[in-house]
């Protein structure tokens, strides 16, 4: 993941934070709606659809015993490209900065976010072997979003409650947000970026992002 070091290697709440974007793909079919009430139970639908659907995608994709690892990280990765927004993950992370970028810096910084996340999405979760996440709640949040709530069965992360947040633009929901065990994907970005914009200027992050990506892309570093 993005820290103000020079190095930009993941500490252990980075290591968390990717575990908790890859595990999202291994969900199994939803099983139980214990949150959500029978007047929200049509917002929360087409959320838990997407889970669902989406999960079956990923199972199909690790199943394929002939692909090698590139070619599973790279159709998940097109699949990652769908189901998160990430010019609203962009403009939560950046927070106040978002509103001082001009137009063109906004799209180069969604361009290299998104291919950041996504590839580390991918190739994480290839790693992934026995663990299944169960969908057992969804909940409705501010401004119409969905909260869909899975547990983490199996693996090392056995029984963590890990939290999907969605919301609905343009008639498609989209991932916003990762939360597990009260440990928000955004919050965890915000910080880091926040360090680096202290001390420096959204160029530094871009630069930052963009050697991390060429070094993923490249080889020469592993995604984290």
């Amino acid at each position: 993941m993005i820290s103000n070091r020079p190095t930009m290697r993941g500490s252990s709440g980075q290591r968390r934070a990717s575990f908790l974007v890859s595990i999202l793909l291994l969900v199994s079919i939803p099983i139980a709606g214990a949150f959500a009430d029978e007047a929200s139970s049509t917002l929360t639908e087409a959320p838990k659809k997407l889970i669902g659907d989406t999960a079956q995608q990923i199972v199909d994709i690790l199943g394929k015993d002939d692909l090698n690892a590139e070619a599973r990280v790279s159709e998940i990765q097109a699949i990652a490209y769908e189901i998160f927004d990430f010019t609203t993950m962009s403009k939560l992370v950046l927070a106040r900065n978002w509103r001082k970028m001009p137009k063109e810096q906004r799209a180069e910084f969604v361009r290299e976010f998104k291919h950041h996340l996504s590839r580390t999405y991918g190739t994480r979760l290839d790693r992934f072997d026995q663990e299944r996440v169960d969908v057992t709640g969804t909940q409705v949040e501010p401004r119409d979003d969905v909260s869909v709530i899975t547990t983490v069965v199996g693996g090392q992360f056995d029984g963590a409650i890990i939290s999907y947040r969605l919301r609905n633009r343009n008639e498609k929901w989209r991932i916003i947000d990762v939360v597990i065990e009260g440990v928000s994907l955004v919050s965890n970005y915000r910080s880091q970026f926040a360090e680096v914009l202290n001390t420096g200027t959204v160029d530094d992050l871009l630069a930052k992002l963009r050697d991390k990506n060429f070094k993923v892309d490249d080889g020469t570093e592993k995604a984290s």
